[in-house]
């Protein structure tokens, strides 16, 4: 069937999926969200997705039955469905429809809403060259540990970043310490050691963050996490970012000047290849 939707309980093409202008997910970005990939059918981490999707609900008070949101079960049907050797699946739920307020009525619906799309492959180029970042103040709010849909901050911060002649902006907070990009996790390496900034930070608690952190036990890189400033980064001898739609993905410059080589580094290629060994295959 190829790219599709499914809109509280039914699917369709993306063009037929609607939901009412009156539900708070439009009006008031009152709604989380999760973003997986599944390769050959598979979904990489899906427990985890889902356990992070649960906390963030709990987070915001977004009460739902669980088992009546049967949220496996039709990420299963439209994998099968779409057909993708690689898929991008976006799941949305919004706290549902009532008429706009500030207060939020009992007994609502929660809205549902999937997307299931072809997994884009990385420009090899773009790989091969790494990434272009600048940082940016942290102008979000403090509970970037729940995954919100209301991703406008990040929004105008990256394409601030692309219209300034970079690839992406890192979040910086009052005191130089970097906490993550746009849409992603960051990582430094320094003397042989990976550095990513705690959770104890107001970041995301990857999923992707967490498998990279287990890669580098794995290839027997040593890793802390830690404050990270921007000059611990300006100086290390190589940086990435982590996703689910990058992976793990070089940064080679950070404000205009280079970092390390100026290329990937070898351990972040050592990195990629354990993290590319350890997915899911078809």
């Amino acid at each position: 069937m190829g790219e599709l939707a499914y809109v509280n309980g039914r699917f369709c093409e993306l063009a037929e999926a609607v939901v009412s202008i009156e539900d708070r997910g439009f009006q008031f970005a009152d709604g989380v969200y999760e973003v997986a990939v599944a390769l050959g059918g598979r979904v990489f981490r899906l427990g985890e997705h889902l356990e992070r999707l649960r906390r963030s609900m709990a987070s915001i008070s977004l009460e739902a039955d669980w088992a009546e949101l049967g949220l496996e079960r039709a990420i299963d049907e439209g994998l099968r469905r779409s057909g993708f050797d690689q898929s991008l699946i976006y799941v949305q739920i919004t706290r549902g429809v009532q008429p706009r307020s500030h207060v939020i009525a009992k007994g609502l619906k929660p809205t549902v809403v999937m997307t299931f799309k072809r997994r884009a492959p990385l420009d090899p180029g773009q790989r091969e060259r790494g990434l272009h970042v600048v940082t940016v103040d942290d102008f979000r709010w403090m509970r970037c540990d729940i995954k919100a849909i209301a991703l406008l901050p990040n929004v105008m911060a990256k394409n601030k970043a692309i219209g300034d002649g970079y690839d992406d902006a890192l979040f910086v907070g009052p005191d130089g310490e970097v906490r993550e990009g746009t849409s992603a996790n960051v990582f430094a390496i320094r003397g042989g050691r990976l550095v990513t900034p705690s959770v104890d930070e107001p970041i995301l608690h990857g999923i992707t963050r967490r498998y990279v952190l287990e890669c580098a036990q794995r290839a027997d890189v040593p890793n802390e996490q830690r404050r990270l400033s921007v000059d611990d980064l300006a100086s290390a001898d190589e940086a990435f970012i982590s996703s689910t739609s990058v992976d793990i993905l070089s940064v080679t410059r950070l404000n205009g000047r280079l970092i390390g080589t100026g290329r990937p580094g070898p351990v972040t290629q050592r990195l990629y290849r354990t993290f590319m060994d350890g997915l899911p295959r078809g």
